[in-house]
């Protein structure tokens, strides 16, 4: 198919995305800074800069064409301690929205994206702890929305719950670096409790509510080695479509079966039936730009095994993405969908315009196709620092931005500047 040829909407969202890691670097209060006080990762610093260059961020992805930006209220900073709300912090994030919306943005707010205050991850046990949710994470998502309820274009309550939480506590990429699987079980229903949490409190507003789900597709791997007989090869390959199928009902099957059905279901527990949560969600928004290969052990790797990897050890397959959108769809029935972040950690820019250029392919033909494809959100914007997607930190060393972290434009960036607007970029912006 000629995607050339295919127009979006007008009111199609283009849009860049970074979690508050990456934009300002780590905040002290959060659970990452307590890692890089441990030398466990690489030091964050301040980030891309954002905290102090963001009108000049802002003013240049209006000029590339963008409509929409992603900030994120960073729950660490205005809460610092348990009940301790920063008045400077919350002020600062107004200015912030506000230098938005005076370039011509829309700024969707997300209420949490990678990282938490250290004292509600560890002392409060996260969104494990019901009590916990009750009493300080719907706290936190009304005192954010009251405050900037005025300036929002939309909210995302958390950034990919569930797979955050497999991270932190069964694979251990990210705080506090638990591989238990029991542990694992009450942090993953936790955390998606409380996204439908956050989306239940933030839809009495009129900005729209995001739901965010990173969903990779998942293969099974097995060896074509001939160190095994033919009957140990038939066993791999079951083992490793076993946990295949695993990964996707945990990753895939719990949400989308509860915005289809309005029914709960965990593979480790029966099904619930929770009518309230049948449409959940004004947009669902997905990350799902790299496919994941399972090994008959159950370790995690890129798929095709012999793929190039980035700086984050993910292999970006831009045809993943057009499979999970009409997956999603098929299961929504028309429900409007944004890619909410895409992108790859790499100082080779020309592989990145090559895998934003399939990107975007791949979202034209979905829409051709009729999938309800709304938006893209570009993570990121600036180079800034980069954490693990499913393999190592790459820190600094990984860039994803459309522009350097001293503010110059990219070829990519120019690339997407001309798809949006049909004009080449402004010479001065390189």
């Amino acid at each position: 198919m000629d995607t050339s040829i295919v127009t979006l909407p007008t009111d199609f969202r283009w849009g860049a995305t970074e979690s508050s890691l990456s934009a300002e670097g780590s905040a002290p209060a959060a659970d990452w800074s307590r890692w890089e006080r441990d030398d466990r990762v690489p030091q964050s610093s301040d980030g891309a800069g954002f905290a102090s260059d963001h009108i000049e961020d802002f003013r240049l992805a209006a000029a590339i064409g963008l409509t929409d930006v992603r900030v994120t209220a960073e729950w660490a900073r205005l809460e610092p301690q348990p009940g301790v709300i920063d008045g400077d912090a919350l002020d600062q994030l107004r200015y912030v929205m506000v230098a938005a919306k005076d370039a011509g943005l829309r700024p969707w707010v997300t209420l949490v994206h990678g990282t938490l205050p250290g004292w509600f991850a560890d002392d409060e046990h996260g969104f494990a702890d019901s009590a916990s949710l009750d009493r300080w994470w719907s706290r936190h998502v009304d005192r954010t929305a009251e405050a900037l309820e005025d300036l929002a274009a939309g909210w995302v309550p958390i950034d990919d719950p569930i797979g955050t939480a497999v991270r932190s506590h069964l694979l251990g990429t990210r705080p506090p670096g638990r591989t238990d699987p029991v542990v694992a079980r009450s942090q993953v229903e936790g955390a998606l409790e409380a996204s439908f949490e956050g989306w239940r409190l933030l839809s009495s507003g009129d900005a729209p509510v995001m739901g965010v789900f990173g969903i990779p597709t998942i293969f099974d791997v097995t060896s074509r080695g001939n160190e095994t007989s033919s009957a140990t090869r038939d066993q791999l390959r079951e083992q490793a479509g076993k946990r295949a199928s695993e990964w996707r009902s945990v990753l895939w099957e719990p949400w989308l079966r509860a915005l289809a059905d309005g029914e709960l279901a965990w593979p480790w527990r029966a099904p619930v039936d929770r009518p309230e949560l049948a449409g959940a969600f004004d947009l669902v928004g997905l990350v799902a730009d790299h496919p994941l290969g399972i090994h008959p052990d159950g370790t995690l790797g890129p798929y095709p095994a012999d793929a190039r990897v980035d700086a984050g050890g993910t292999a970006p397959l831009p045809e993943e993405l057009g499979v999970a959108l009409r997956a999603v769809n098929d299961r929504l029935e028309n429900h409007d969908l944004v890619v909410a972040g895409c992108g790859v950690a790499t100082t080779d820019d020309d592989w990145r315009e090559e895998i934003l250029q399939g990107i975007v392919g791949q979202v034209e033909s979905a829409h051709a196709d009729g999938v309800p494809v709304t938006g893209l959100f570009h993570d990121s914007l600036i180079d800034g620092y980069t954490t693990s997607g499913w393999g190592p930190v790459a820190g600094f060393t990984g860039p994803r931005g459309l522009i350097t972290r001293d503010r110059r434009l990219k070829q990519s960036g120019r690339w997407l500047c001309q798809r949006i607007t049909g004009s080449p970029a402004a010479a001065h912006l390189s």
